[in-house]
């Protein structure tokens, strides 16, 4: 079966796809329109979603995980911290966002955190113990090497004040 346009057709539809594309054009800039942004700063990403994920895999090997629901779980908060490093490469609303995220050295951490998290990801899936506590010690390594350099003062900036479980509160 073959579909004719008649030349009215074609312009009308030419012309309202130019207007549209226009009107979309005209509520951003260019800059706007290629460029992500976070909808909050990069330091609450850290304290909420960085923290959260990143403090159970490195006191997994302390605690041991007991049961398929425990592995189920680290496998979860593995992959929370896998997207959440590679979150911390786009600038948020915080004041220093963008100079950290024009940072190669930052972008560094931020992809070395992603791929800890990745091995940690394996590892709970695989029910290894052993690499578990390796990807945890990459994952505090990584993180200290990045507040030592960026964040020396103040490490979550009390956000969600300390929640970082200490030796003490595992005991």
């Amino acid at each position: 079966m073959f579909i004719s346009f008649s030349t009215a057709s074609c312009k009308r539809t030419a012309i309202l796809f130019l207007l549209f594309s226009s009107l979309i054009a005209c509520g951003q800039s260019a800059e706007e329109s290629t460029e992500a942004k976070l909808p909050i700063s990069i330091n609450e990403v850290m304290a909420s979603l960085i923290n959260h994920s990143a403090d159970p895999i490195w006191i997994a090997a302390w605690r041991n995980p007991q049961n398929e629901k425990d592995w189920r779980e680290l496998e979860h908060l593995s992959r929370q911290l896998q997207v959440g490093g590679a979150l911390l490469s786009i600038p948020g609303t915080g004041p220093v966002d963008e100079r950290w995220t024009d940072n190669e050295n930052w972008r560094g951490y931020a992809q070395q955190l992603s791929a800890a998290a990745g091995r940690a990801v394996n590892a709970a899936r695989s029910k290894d113990i052993v690499l578990i506590q390796r990807a945890g010690d990459d994952i505090v390594e990584i993180c200290e090497s990045c507040h030592k350099e960026f964040k020396p003062a103040l490490p979550t900036m009390n956000i969600y004040g300390e929640l970082s479980p200490t030796a003490i509160d595992l005991q």
